[in-house]
C-alpha cells in the first residue's frame, strides 16, 4: 500500500526525521487536543512473540513477522494542550506532527488515521536514511536499558491525566517503601528514578522530593510521613484545601 498523506512537521523536518514523533489532532467540535506517539524500532522484532492483539492491526503493511513501526496509544488520547506537546517535543528532541482534525467519537476512523501516519512516517524515514534507524547510530549510553525505559515512561506519563499520574505515583511509592524495608539497593535506585521521572509531569507544589526522602527513611514514623505526603498530593489535585491544611499540620508535627 502506498500512502500519500502529507505530514506537517511542527518540530523536526521531513528531510531529517528522528524516528520518534508526537502526533496531534484537534477535535473541532470540542477544541480538545488529542495525541499519540510514533516509534520506529531500531531492532527487528518477531511480532508473534510480543505484540498484543490491539496493536496487530498496525502491523499488516510492515511485513509478515516484523514490526518496524507502531503508534501508542493506537487511537489518539486527550493531552493537556498543544503548547505542552511543543514544550515536551523540544525537551525530548522528538518530531512533532500536526495531523489535522479528528472526531473523538469515531475511534475507528481515528485509528485508521494513526495507521496511515505510521506508514507515511516510516516511508519518510526510509526515504531519508534507508532502512537503518538513526537511533541505532546514537551513543551506547542513549541505547542503554535504563535510558530506554526512561524514554518509554516519559511517553506514557506525558499521555496520562494528572489523576492517572497520581495512581502511578502511589504504586511507585509502595515499590520504593518495600525496597527500603528489604534493603534492596538496586530496587531502591530503580523505584527512586521512576518517581523522579514521573515528578517532571507533576506540579512543583506536590513536593515529590520530600515524598521520596520520607519513603527512603527507615526510621519510626517514616511510613506515616510518607503516607501523609502522598495524601497531600491528592488533596492538592482535588483542591481540597481544608483537608490539605489538616495534612500540613500532621506533617509539621512529625517533621519537628
Amino acid at each position: 500500500m502506498v500512502c500519500n498523506m502529507a505530514l506537517n512537521f511542527v518540530n523536526g523536518s521531513e528531510s531529517s526525521p528522528k524516528g520518534h514523533a508526537f502526533v496531534f489532532f484537534e477535535d473541532p467540535t470540542s477544541g480538545i487536543c488529542y495525541g499519540s506517539y510514533v516509534v520506529l524500532l531500531p531492532i527487528t522484532v518477531d511480532v508473534s512473540k510480543y505484540v498484543p492483539p490491539f496493536l496487530m492491526n498496525q502491523v499488516g503493511e510492515l511485513g509478515a513477522g516484523d514490526m518496524n513501526a507502531f503508534a501508542f496509544p493506537p487511537a489518539p488520547e486527550p493531552v493537556e494542550s498543544l503548547e505542552y506537546l511543543v514544550q515536551l517535543s523540544d525537551q525530548r528532541s522528538d518530531d512533532l506532527i500536526d495531523a489535522g482534525t479528528i472526531s473523538s467519537t469515531d475511534v475507528t476512523d481515528s485509528m485508521m488515521k494513526i495507521n496511515e501516519i505510521v506508514e507515511e512516517y516510516l516511508q519518510i524515514y526510509e526515504d531519508a536514511f534507508g532502512t537503518t534507524p538513526v537511533i541505532a547510530m546514537e551513543t551506547d549510553e542513549s541505547l542503554s536499558e535504563g535510558n530506554t525505559a526512561t524514554r518509554v515512561n516519559d511517553v506514557l506519563y506525558s499521555l496520562m491525566g494528572e489523576s492517572d499520574r497520581l495512581s502511578e505515583l502511589t504504586k511507585l511509592v509502595g515499590k520504593l517503601r518495600y525496597a527500603t524495608q528489604t534493603e534492596e539497593e538496586s530496587l531502591i535506585s530503580e523505584a527512586k528514578e521512576e518517581i523522579q521521572v514521573l515528578s517532571t509531569f507533576l506540579p512543583d507544589s506536590f513536593e515529590i522530593d520530600k515524598l521520596i526522602q520520607a519513603a527512603l527513611d527507615s526510621n519510626d514514623g517514616s511510613e506515616s510521613l510518607t503516607d501523609l505526603y502522598l495524601k497531600r498530593c491528592f488533596h492538592l489535585h482535588r483542591e481540597e484545601y481544608a483537608e490539605l491544611a489538616a495534612i500540613e499540620t500532621e506533617i509539621a508535627a512529625i517533621v519537628k
